[in-house]
């Protein structure tokens, strides 16, 4: 029994020790980077998908964000345009709904639910993932979302509806993997107790 959670536990820290930092470039392309250091200048990092040691060099300049592995964000907003360029009038509602929508499946993940859900179920019964799938999650606490956007009622609503159809559907998933856990423990409990 011992072997198995051991076995589980190792299987857990190896995929943190394989996350990885992502960069978010202006133009909206996505690097999958570790981070080495932030200068006032640039950006040194190396690359997520090549075993080599040789350090990257990125202007700073040229990136919106960073997401970091731990799931904290930094976001540079000295690249971000001032505010009264960032004004734009307000799209057709339909597009700018359906354009929220695509966003939440772009930048709204909801690993978060599906950990919280999977830990609360196994320990505290089904309360807590219905409380974690119920809160809906909020446009303007995601920082990858481009600010002008954010200003339009539209999008606003079309992200978060998105955001929380996809939360629910990650509490759920959570949930059943939190059950299955449950059971699994309880059979080797009884399989190991038994001999």
């Amino acid at each position: 029994m011992k072997k198995y959670l051991l076995l589980l536990l190792y299987c857990l820290l190896a995929q943190m020790a394989t996350a990885q930092d992502v960069i978010v470039k202006i133009n909206g392309d996505e690097l999958k980077a570790r981070i080495q250091e932030i200068t006032t200048s640039d950006i040194l990092y190396l690359s997520a998908d090549t075993t080599d040691t040789l350090n990257y060099k990125l202007a700073k300049a040229e990136v919106f964000m960073i997401r970091f592995a731990n799931g904290t964000k930094e976001v540079f907003t000295e690249n971000l345009p001032p505010e009264t360029t960032a004004k734009a009038t307000i799209a057709d509602p339909t597009y700018m709904y359906e354009k929220g929508r695509q966003d939440a499946r772009s930048y709204y993940n909801g690993t978060g639910a599906l950990l919280g859900s999977a830990a609360t179920v196994f320990l505290a019964g089904p309360v807590g993932p219905i409380i974690i799938g119920a809160v809906k999650p909020k446009a303007h606490n995601n920082h990858a979302l481009p600010y002008t956007s954010l200003q339009d009622p539209n999008y606003v609503r079309g992200y978060e509806k998105q955001a929380h159809n996809r939360k629910i559907g990650k509490a759920a998933l959570g949930t059943g993997l939190g059950i299955g856990v449950g059971v699994l423990y309880v059979l080797l409990s009884v399989m190991g107790g038994g001999q």
